[in-house]
Protein backbone atom coordinates (compact mmCIF):
# COMPACT_ATOMS: atom_id res chain seq x y z
CA UNK A 1 0.00 0.00 0.00
CA UNK A 2 1.42 3.35 -1.09
CA UNK A 3 1.82 6.08 1.47
CA UNK A 4 1.00 9.72 0.85
CA UNK A 5 4.53 10.70 1.51
CA UNK A 6 6.03 8.57 -1.20
CA UNK A 7 7.58 10.36 -4.24
CA UNK A 8 4.85 9.30 -6.73
CA UNK A 9 2.13 10.79 -4.56
CA UNK A 10 4.08 13.95 -3.92
CA UNK A 11 4.41 14.44 -7.69
CA UNK A 12 0.64 13.99 -8.08
CA UNK A 13 -0.01 16.55 -5.35
CA UNK A 14 2.41 19.01 -6.96
CA UNK A 15 0.68 18.57 -10.33
CA UNK A 16 -2.73 19.10 -8.72
CA UNK A 17 -1.50 22.26 -7.01
CA UNK A 18 -0.06 23.52 -10.30
CA UNK A 19 -3.35 22.90 -12.12
CA UNK A 20 -5.33 24.66 -9.42
CA UNK A 21 -2.85 27.52 -9.42
CA UNK A 22 -3.05 27.89 -13.19
CA UNK A 23 -6.86 27.93 -13.08
CA UNK A 24 -6.76 30.56 -10.36
CA UNK A 25 -4.27 32.61 -12.37
CA UNK A 26 -6.42 32.40 -15.51
CA UNK A 27 -9.51 33.51 -13.57
CA UNK A 28 -7.55 36.36 -12.06
CA UNK A 29 -6.31 37.45 -15.48
CA UNK A 30 -9.81 37.34 -16.90
CA UNK A 31 -11.12 39.49 -14.09
CA UNK A 32 -8.29 41.93 -14.59
CA UNK A 33 -9.01 42.09 -18.31
CA UNK A 34 -12.62 42.99 -17.70
CA UNK A 35 -11.64 45.45 -15.01
CA UNK A 36 -9.05 47.03 -17.28
CA UNK A 37 -11.41 47.57 -20.22
CA UNK A 38 -11.50 51.24 -19.37
CA UNK A 39 -7.72 51.27 -19.41
CA UNK A 40 -7.72 49.77 -22.89
CA UNK A 41 -10.12 52.45 -24.13
CA UNK A 42 -7.97 55.17 -22.61
CA UNK A 43 -4.86 53.61 -24.17
CA UNK A 44 -6.45 53.61 -27.61
CA UNK A 45 -7.45 57.23 -27.15
CA UNK A 46 -3.89 58.15 -26.18
CA UNK A 47 -2.58 56.20 -29.19
CA UNK A 48 -4.84 58.15 -31.54
CA UNK A 49 -3.83 61.45 -29.95
CA UNK A 50 -0.19 60.52 -30.56
CA UNK A 51 -1.06 59.85 -34.22
CA UNK A 52 -2.76 63.25 -34.40
CA UNK A 53 0.37 64.90 -33.06
CA UNK A 54 2.89 62.96 -35.16
CA UNK A 55 1.10 62.91 -38.51
CA UNK A 56 0.61 66.58 -39.27
CA UNK A 57 -0.77 67.63 -42.67
CA UNK A 58 1.46 69.51 -45.09
CA UNK A 59 1.34 70.99 -48.58
CA UNK A 60 5.10 70.56 -48.97
CA UNK A 61 5.76 66.99 -50.18
CA UNK A 62 6.71 65.13 -53.35
CA UNK A 63 3.24 64.45 -54.72
CA UNK A 64 2.03 61.92 -57.24
CA UNK A 65 1.21 62.95 -60.79
CA UNK A 66 -2.04 64.91 -60.85
CA UNK A 67 -1.83 66.07 -57.24
CA UNK A 68 0.96 68.60 -57.55
CA UNK A 69 -1.22 71.71 -57.51
CA UNK A 70 -4.21 72.67 -55.37
CA UNK A 71 -7.15 74.42 -57.02
CA UNK A 72 -8.46 77.77 -55.83
CA UNK A 73 -11.79 79.33 -56.73
CA UNK A 74 -12.18 83.12 -56.81
CA UNK A 75 -15.62 84.72 -57.06
CA UNK A 76 -16.16 88.00 -58.88
CA UNK A 77 -17.61 90.75 -56.73
CA UNK A 78 -19.36 92.30 -59.73
CA UNK A 79 -20.89 89.35 -61.59
CA UNK A 80 -21.66 85.63 -61.48
CA UNK A 81 -18.24 84.82 -62.93
CA UNK A 82 -15.73 82.64 -61.12
CA UNK A 83 -12.08 81.99 -61.84
CA UNK A 84 -10.58 78.57 -61.10
CA UNK A 85 -6.82 78.45 -60.70
CA UNK A 86 -5.07 75.09 -61.21
CA UNK A 87 -8.00 73.71 -63.16
CA UNK A 88 -6.65 70.29 -64.18
CA UNK A 89 -6.91 69.49 -67.88
CA UNK A 90 -4.33 66.75 -68.38
CA UNK A 91 -4.04 64.77 -71.60
CA UNK A 92 -3.35 61.29 -70.23
CA UNK A 93 -1.24 58.97 -72.39
CA UNK A 94 -0.91 56.13 -69.89
CA UNK A 95 -2.09 55.33 -66.36
CA UNK A 96 0.90 57.16 -64.88
CA UNK A 97 1.86 59.48 -67.72
CA UNK A 98 0.25 62.65 -69.02
CA UNK A 99 0.80 65.96 -70.71
CA UNK A 100 0.53 68.15 -67.60
CA UNK A 101 -1.84 71.08 -68.07
CA UNK A 102 -2.91 73.21 -65.12
CA UNK A 103 -4.96 76.13 -66.36
CA UNK A 104 -6.89 79.13 -65.12
CA UNK A 105 -10.48 78.91 -66.34
CA UNK A 106 -13.48 81.21 -65.98
CA UNK A 107 -17.10 80.10 -65.72
CA UNK A 108 -20.44 81.87 -65.36
CA UNK A 109 -22.43 80.34 -62.49
CA UNK A 110 -25.62 81.79 -63.94
CA UNK A 111 -25.13 79.32 -66.79
CA UNK A 112 -24.96 76.27 -64.54
CA UNK A 113 -27.50 73.69 -65.73
CA UNK A 114 -27.20 70.76 -63.31
CA UNK A 115 -24.93 68.20 -61.69
CA UNK A 116 -24.14 64.56 -62.34
CA UNK A 117 -22.87 61.97 -59.86
CA UNK A 118 -20.08 59.73 -61.12
CA UNK A 119 -19.12 56.47 -59.38
CA UNK A 120 -15.97 54.71 -60.53
CA UNK A 121 -15.24 51.14 -59.39
CA UNK A 122 -11.49 50.53 -59.19
CA UNK A 123 -11.49 47.20 -57.34
CA UNK A 124 -13.05 43.75 -57.73
CA UNK A 125 -14.85 44.31 -54.44
CA UNK A 126 -18.07 46.11 -55.36
CA UNK A 127 -18.04 48.31 -52.26
CA UNK A 128 -14.72 49.98 -53.12
CA UNK A 129 -15.29 52.89 -55.49
CA UNK A 130 -14.72 56.59 -55.90
CA UNK A 131 -17.54 59.16 -56.04
CA UNK A 132 -17.25 62.60 -57.59
CA UNK A 133 -19.40 65.26 -59.23
CA UNK A 134 -19.58 66.91 -62.63
CA UNK A 135 -21.29 70.31 -62.85
CA UNK A 136 -22.74 71.15 -66.25
CA UNK A 137 -23.15 74.53 -67.98
CA UNK A 138 -25.46 75.57 -70.80
CA UNK A 139 -22.48 76.27 -73.09
CA UNK A 140 -21.43 72.60 -72.89
CA UNK A 141 -18.65 73.02 -70.35
CA UNK A 142 -18.29 70.73 -67.32
CA UNK A 143 -16.45 71.27 -64.05
CA UNK A 144 -15.53 68.08 -62.23
CA UNK A 145 -15.00 68.19 -58.45
CA UNK A 146 -13.32 65.15 -56.96
CA UNK A 147 -12.16 64.75 -53.35
CA UNK A 148 -9.17 62.38 -53.32
CA UNK A 149 -6.30 61.20 -51.17
CA UNK A 150 -3.29 63.35 -51.89
CA UNK A 151 -0.57 60.72 -51.96
CA UNK A 152 3.17 61.10 -52.13
CA UNK A 153 5.10 59.74 -55.11
CA UNK A 154 5.96 56.46 -53.35
CA UNK A 155 2.56 55.85 -51.73
CA UNK A 156 -0.32 53.59 -52.72
CA UNK A 157 -3.85 53.74 -51.35
CA UNK A 158 -4.80 51.65 -48.31
CA UNK A 159 -8.19 52.06 -46.56
CA UNK A 160 -6.55 51.13 -43.23
CA UNK A 161 -3.77 53.68 -43.57
CA UNK A 162 -6.45 56.19 -44.49
CA UNK A 163 -7.86 55.79 -40.98
CA UNK A 164 -4.41 56.35 -39.45
CA UNK A 165 -3.82 59.77 -41.04
CA UNK A 166 -1.43 58.56 -43.71
CA UNK A 167 -2.72 60.85 -46.44
CA UNK A 168 -3.59 64.47 -46.95
CA UNK A 169 -6.68 65.29 -49.00
CA UNK A 170 -7.07 67.21 -52.22
CA UNK A 171 -9.99 68.48 -54.24
CA UNK A 172 -9.22 67.90 -57.90
CA UNK A 173 -11.13 70.41 -60.04
CA UNK A 174 -10.88 69.84 -63.74
CA UNK A 175 -12.32 68.63 -67.03
CA UNK A 176 -14.26 65.43 -67.66
CA UNK A 177 -11.74 64.57 -70.37
CA UNK A 178 -9.08 64.48 -67.65
CA UNK A 179 -10.74 63.25 -64.45
CA UNK A 180 -13.20 60.83 -66.05
CA UNK A 181 -11.06 60.10 -69.08
CA UNK A 182 -8.14 58.64 -67.16
CA UNK A 183 -10.58 56.15 -65.63
CA UNK A 184 -12.41 55.14 -68.82
CA UNK A 185 -9.49 55.40 -71.21
CA UNK A 186 -6.47 54.13 -69.29
CA UNK A 187 -7.41 52.51 -65.99
CA UNK A 188 -10.40 50.77 -67.63
CA UNK A 189 -12.47 51.23 -64.49
CA UNK A 190 -16.19 50.50 -64.37
CA UNK A 191 -17.69 54.00 -64.37
CA UNK A 192 -21.34 54.98 -63.86
CA UNK A 193 -22.69 58.44 -64.67
CA UNK A 194 -25.99 59.43 -63.03
CA UNK A 195 -27.72 62.71 -63.94
CA UNK A 196 -29.35 64.04 -60.79
CA UNK A 197 -32.70 65.71 -60.36
CA UNK A 198 -31.08 68.83 -58.92
CA UNK A 199 -32.31 72.11 -60.37
CA UNK A 200 -29.74 74.65 -61.66
CA UNK A 201 -30.27 76.63 -58.45
CA UNK A 202 -29.66 73.58 -56.26
CA UNK A 203 -26.60 72.62 -58.28
CA UNK A 204 -25.20 76.12 -57.82
CA UNK A 205 -25.76 76.06 -54.05
CA UNK A 206 -23.95 72.73 -53.85
CA UNK A 207 -21.07 74.10 -55.93
CA UNK A 208 -20.84 77.17 -53.67
CA UNK A 209 -20.56 74.95 -50.58
CA UNK A 210 -17.87 72.84 -52.20
CA UNK A 211 -16.00 75.95 -53.33
CA UNK A 212 -15.65 76.99 -49.67
CA UNK A 213 -14.19 73.58 -48.82
CA UNK A 214 -11.88 73.65 -51.84
CA UNK A 215 -10.50 77.02 -50.76
CA UNK A 216 -10.20 75.83 -47.15
CA UNK A 217 -7.91 72.99 -48.26
CA UNK A 218 -5.97 75.42 -50.45
CA UNK A 219 -5.37 77.66 -47.43
CA UNK A 220 -4.63 74.93 -44.88
CA UNK A 221 -3.60 71.29 -45.43
CA UNK A 222 -6.16 68.76 -44.25
CA UNK A 223 -5.90 65.05 -43.51
CA UNK A 224 -8.00 62.48 -45.32
CA UNK A 225 -9.82 59.86 -43.27
CA UNK A 226 -11.31 56.70 -44.75
CA UNK A 227 -14.24 56.79 -42.32
CA UNK A 228 -14.90 60.42 -41.48
CA UNK A 229 -13.44 62.62 -44.22
CA UNK A 230 -13.81 60.88 -47.57
CA UNK A 231 -15.41 61.33 -50.98
CA UNK A 232 -18.80 60.05 -49.80
CA UNK A 233 -19.44 61.74 -46.47
CA UNK A 234 -18.08 65.09 -47.64
CA UNK A 235 -20.67 64.94 -50.41
CA UNK A 236 -23.52 63.87 -48.12
CA UNK A 237 -22.67 66.56 -45.55
CA UNK A 238 -22.75 69.23 -48.23
CA UNK A 239 -26.09 68.04 -49.62
CA UNK A 240 -27.61 67.84 -46.12
CA UNK A 241 -26.36 71.34 -45.35
CA UNK A 242 -28.14 72.86 -48.34
CA UNK A 243 -31.37 70.83 -48.22
CA UNK A 244 -33.73 68.84 -46.02
CA UNK A 245 -32.32 65.53 -47.30
CA UNK A 246 -31.17 63.18 -44.55
CA UNK A 247 -28.92 60.38 -45.74
CA UNK A 248 -29.35 57.12 -43.79
CA UNK A 249 -26.35 55.78 -41.92
CA UNK A 250 -26.03 52.32 -43.44
CA UNK A 251 -23.31 50.20 -44.97
CA UNK A 252 -24.42 51.55 -48.36
CA UNK A 253 -23.41 55.06 -47.35
CA UNK A 254 -20.16 53.86 -45.80
CA UNK A 255 -19.10 51.83 -48.85
CA UNK A 256 -19.07 54.18 -51.88
CA UNK A 257 -19.64 51.37 -54.35
CA UNK A 258 -23.21 50.99 -53.11
CA UNK A 259 -24.02 54.67 -52.78
CA UNK A 260 -25.88 54.84 -56.07
CA UNK A 261 -28.58 52.62 -54.56
CA UNK A 262 -29.00 55.17 -51.75
CA UNK A 263 -29.41 57.92 -54.35
CA UNK A 264 -31.97 55.75 -56.14
CA UNK A 265 -33.94 55.05 -52.95
CA UNK A 266 -34.05 58.78 -52.13
CA UNK A 267 -35.14 59.55 -55.72
CA UNK A 268 -32.20 61.89 -56.27
CA UNK A 269 -31.17 60.39 -59.62
CA UNK A 270 -33.12 59.88 -62.79
CA UNK A 271 -34.33 56.43 -63.69
CA UNK A 272 -37.40 54.25 -63.82
CA UNK A 273 -37.78 50.58 -62.98
CA UNK A 274 -35.76 48.34 -60.71
CA UNK A 275 -32.44 49.65 -59.44
CA UNK A 276 -30.45 46.94 -61.22
CA UNK A 277 -31.89 48.08 -64.55
CA UNK A 278 -31.20 51.75 -63.76
CA UNK A 279 -27.61 50.91 -62.83
CA UNK A 280 -27.06 48.98 -66.06
CA UNK A 281 -28.40 51.88 -68.12
CA UNK A 282 -25.94 54.35 -66.59
CA UNK A 283 -22.76 52.33 -67.13
CA UNK A 284 -20.32 54.10 -69.45
CA UNK A 285 -19.24 51.86 -72.31
CA UNK A 286 -15.48 52.41 -72.33
CA UNK A 287 -15.23 50.97 -75.84
CA UNK A 288 -17.51 53.69 -77.20
CA UNK A 289 -15.60 56.72 -75.88
CA UNK A 290 -12.26 58.05 -77.04
CA UNK A 291 -10.45 60.08 -74.41
CA UNK A 292 -8.52 61.94 -77.12
CA UNK A 293 -11.69 63.11 -78.86
CA UNK A 294 -12.76 66.74 -78.65
CA UNK A 295 -16.33 65.47 -78.23
CA UNK A 296 -15.49 63.29 -75.22
CA UNK A 297 -18.16 64.91 -73.01
CA UNK A 298 -20.91 64.26 -75.55
CA UNK A 299 -19.55 60.79 -76.29
CA UNK A 300 -19.89 59.85 -72.62
CA UNK A 301 -23.58 60.65 -72.64
CA UNK A 302 -24.18 59.04 -76.03
CA UNK A 303 -22.59 55.92 -74.59
CA UNK A 304 -25.21 55.97 -71.84
CA UNK A 305 -28.01 56.48 -74.34
CA UNK A 306 -26.77 53.56 -76.41
CA UNK A 307 -26.74 51.28 -73.35
CA UNK A 308 -30.29 52.32 -72.49
CA UNK A 309 -31.68 51.12 -75.85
Amino acid sequence: MALIGEPADRIKIVILIEVLSENWLIMSIRKKIFRSFGFVVVSLAVFYIVILLLFRPSHDREWQLGHEALPQIVYSTESSQISIANYRNFAWTEVNAADIQYETRSFDLDQMSGVDVIISHFDDFEGLAHIFLSFGFTDGNQVVVSLETRRESDESFSPLLGILRQYEMIYVVGSEKDVVGVRTGHRDERVYLYPTKATPEQARRLFDLLAVKINDVYNAPTMYNTLTNNCTNELTRSVEEMSDIDFPLTWKTILPGYFDEVLYDLELIDGEGAFSAVKDRHLIDNTQVDVTSETYRADLRRSLSASMD
